[in-house]
């Protein structure tokens, strides 16, 4: 018989899940600091794909937390990085460059801020 896995509601799954999104914070600071020049060259789309691998991976983590804990974090848009990332994986082609560099610079960074305390 195989073994349930750890609850939803876990604290040790939680706190994992929150590790994850503080290293996909580390990963959008190292995009962010070889800057926005690189960023949007375009003849290299590599940190471009590196910022969107960031936000998939936040939004399928933050899919991950269970609503309580969401809900216990209002002043986190949830259903933005959700739409973020649909946006991106959706469009890719047609993704601003803009809202992709906000997205790892400004408010990946903020939503970090407010998950410290976490």
């Amino acid at each position: 018989m195989r073994h349930p896995g750890p609850s939803r509601d876990d604290p040790a799954r939680v706190d994992a899940i929150l590790a994850d999104i503080r290293r996909f914070g580390v990963t959008a600071a190292r995009v962010v600091t070889r800057g926005r020049s690189r960023f949007v060259d375009p003849d290299d789309d590599d940190q471009r794909r590196i910022a969107r691998s960031v936000i998939t991976d936040l939004s399928t983590a933050a899919d991950r937390l269970p609503a309580a804990f969401r809900a216990s974090h209002p002043d986190i848009d949830w259903a933005g990085i959700r739409a973020t990332r649909n946006f991106i994986a959706h469009d890719y082609d047609g993704t601003d460059d803009e809202v992709l560099w906000q997205a790892i610079a400004v408010q990946l960074p903020a939503i970090l801020a407010r998950l410290t305390d976490a």
